[in-house]
């Protein structure tokens, strides 16, 4: 089963944003079975699943040669890795702290796609940019800092931000991989490597997996939500590239606050949709400032 890719910036956009709404259901997903299991029995198994969930499509396709280096990668990379360090990291650190440093994913995947791949914004869509991380700075903090202590649990600060190092070097080698091999392939196989690397170094610790009836929905949802977001993610990388992709999916920071509100009863502040609202003007605002066919030769948007 081949999964139809229509082609355009507007079509990149619109993926990145399915895939923040996807992915804004994986913090609430994650409390729902944090409650019973440990973070790496989440991570692992959520991970895992949602690759075996796409093993239906495109069946014909299985790493070979060069595929299989870059799944194998991705997986280590962003699927193992950088879920472990975060998940660590957020053991080792304030909340605050860490809603904070998760936007080094933005920041150094903007600065890597800048200094290594040749991408580019004008001046607008700069500005647009701006606009955005501001409106995730406010959500994720509520404009209160008073927790931030980034001294204190130094070590959980810097293992934080060592996923997101991972997250952004990952995201920028997608592009090409994804172009040469298809979306389907790198997800389905980049998430079970990564989902049975951290499966593996859970029984290397000796621990154990142990979930409620309840809790094995919640996975699955988890892993639905993994693979939605995964695949949806990617495809908008290679559509738009790496800066324009991951400006658009920071819209999940809006997601992932309105189903805290709807399942977890978490309340949503004024500040915080005002953040919101700036996301939302960013990112409609720097696709609209994307170069027309006819003005190629005016702007210098491209990538």
């Amino acid at each position: 089963m081949a999964i139809p890719l229509p082609h355009g910036s507007s079509k990149g956009y619109l993926y990145a944003f399915i895939a923040a709404i996807c992915g804004g259901a994986y913090p609430t997903l994650s409390k729902l079975i944090l409650q019973q299991a440990g973070p790496l029995q989440v991570a692992g198994p959520g991970f895992l699943l949602s690759g075996l969930m796409l093993l239906p499509f495109n069946t014909r396709e299985v790493p070979s040669g060069k595929s299989l280096k870059f799944v194998v990668l991705f997986g280590a990379l962003g699927a193992a890795l950088g879920p472990t360090l975060y998940q660590l990291g957020l053991n080792s650190t304030t909340a605050v702290n860490a809603s904070l440093l998760a936007n080094g994913e933005v920041l150094f995947t903007s600065i890597i796609a800048f200094s290594f791949l040749g991408e580019r914004l004008g001046r607008r869509q700069l500005a647009m940019g701006l606009l955005i991380i501001a409106g995730i700075v406010t959500v994720s903090t509520n404009l209160d800092l008073s927790g931030v202590q980034f001294a204190t649990g130094l070590e959980g600060n810097l293992l934080v931000l060592g996923a997101t190092l991972c997250w952004s070097i990952e995201n920028n080698l997608l592009i090409s991989a994804t172009r040469r091999f298809g979306a389907v392939l790198i997800t389905k196989y980049r998430n079970i490597i990564g989902g049975s690397l951290v499966i593996a170094v859970v029984f290397v610790l000796g621990e154990g997996f142990g979930y409620t009836p309840f809790g094995l929905l919640c996975l699955v949802l988890l892993a639905l939500s993994l693979a939605s977001t995964s695949y949806f993610a990617i495809v908008a990388l290679a559509e738009i590239g790496a800066i324009r992709a991951i400006l658009a999916f920071s819209t999940t920071t809006i997601f992932g606050a309105v189903f805290a509100l709807v399942v977890l009863g978490e309340q949503i502040t004024p500040y915080q949709l005002l953040g919101g609202a700036l996301i939302l003007l960013g990112v409609y605002s720097l696709q609209r400032a994307e170069r027309r066919p006819q003005d190629e030769g005016k702007h210098l948007v491209s990538q």
